[in-house]
C-alpha cells in the first residue's frame, strides 16, 4: 500500500457501481424512478484522468488479484480539452472492498501544461512523484462525459459515466488512438451509516453489483 489508510476509517464512504449496456436516457429514467427518487444535481462535464502507476504495474496486478486493499493515483481535470491541463488535482483514491477514501493535492503548478509536450510529460511526473516520493510513470489516460444525481432526501450521490474512451499513454505524445467503452456506468457514493437503508432500495435501479475499473479497462485493452 500506499499509504497506510488505518487512520483514515472515519472518513471513508461506500462506493457501488452498476455497469448497463442500455442507452443513457433509458438509464438516466431508471435512476429518477427508482426509490431514491435522484434528480440531476450539477449538469454533465467531461472527465480526464491520467493515470501512474509503478514499472511493475503493482496498482492494476492489485486490482486483478481481487486484494481487498489497495490504491491508484491519478491526475484530474476537466474540459473538452482532453490534453491540455488546467486546475487538476492529484488523487490518491484508497479502496478498502466497497469502502473508499481519496487524499487531494491541488497541482495549481501544472495549469496549460499540455500532455502532448514531452517537456510537460517529464515537469508532471517528476512534480507528482516529489510528492508522494515515489518512481511512479504515466501509463492510460481515460475521458468520458459524468452527470451529476443526487437523492430526494440528499444523503447518497450518484453519477452516470457514458462515451467512455482511453488511450495507452505511450503513444499520446505521438498518435494518441482510443479505445472506447460503449457502457454506462452508475455510481452511487455515500456515507457509511447509509448502507443498510442503500442496500435496501438499490434492488430499484438493478440487484447486482459491478465491479469496475476505468484504469484497468483500459489497461488491458489499450495496450493490445
Amino acid at each position: 500500500m500506499l499509504y497506510d489508510s488505518k487512520n483514515k476509517n472515519n472518513n471513508f464512504r461506500f462506493e457501488r457501481k452498476w455497469i448497463f449496456n442500455t442507452n443513457y436516457i433509458d438509464l438516466l429514467n431508471k435512476t429518477f424512478k427508482s426509490k431514491f427518487n435522484f434528480k440531476i444535481q450539477h449538469p454533465k462535464r467531461t472527465v480526464n484522468s491520467l493515470y501512474f502507476d509503478d514499472h511493475n504495474y503493482t496498482s492494476v496486478k492489485e486490482n486483478l488479484d481481487g486484494l481487498t486493499n489497495k490504491y491508484k493515483v491519478r491526475l484530474r481535470w476537466y474540459g473538452k480539452n482532453n490534453h491540455l491541463i488546467f486546475n487538476s488535482k492529484l488523487e490518491i483514491k484508497i479502496k478498502k472492498n466497497f469502502l473508499n477514501y481519496k487524499i487531494f493535492y491541488n497541482m495549481k503548478n501544472l495549469n496549460n501544461k499540455s500532455l502532448k509536450k514531452l517537456n510537460d510529460v517529464k515537469f508532471i511526473t517528476n512534480n507528482i512523484n516529489k510528492i508522494l516520493k515515489k518512481n511512479l510513470i504515466p501509463t492510460v489516460t481515460t475521458h468520458y462525459e459524468r452527470l451529476y444525481l443526487i437523492s430526494l432526501n440528499k444523503k447518497i450521490r450518484a453519477t452516470i459515466d457514458y462515451d467512455l474512451k482511453g488511450s495507452n499513454f505511450f503513444y499520446f505524445n505521438y498518435n494518441p488512438v482510443y479505445k472506447k467503452n460503449r457502457n454506462l456506468v452508475l455510481e452511487l457514493k455515500y456515507g457509511k451509516k447509509f448502507d443498510d437503508y442503500v442496500r435496501k432500495n438499490c434492488g430499484s435501479i438493478s440487484s447486482r453489483y459491478s465491479k469496475n475499473s476505468k484504469y484497468v479497462y483500459f489497461m488491458m485493452n489499450c495496450f493490445n
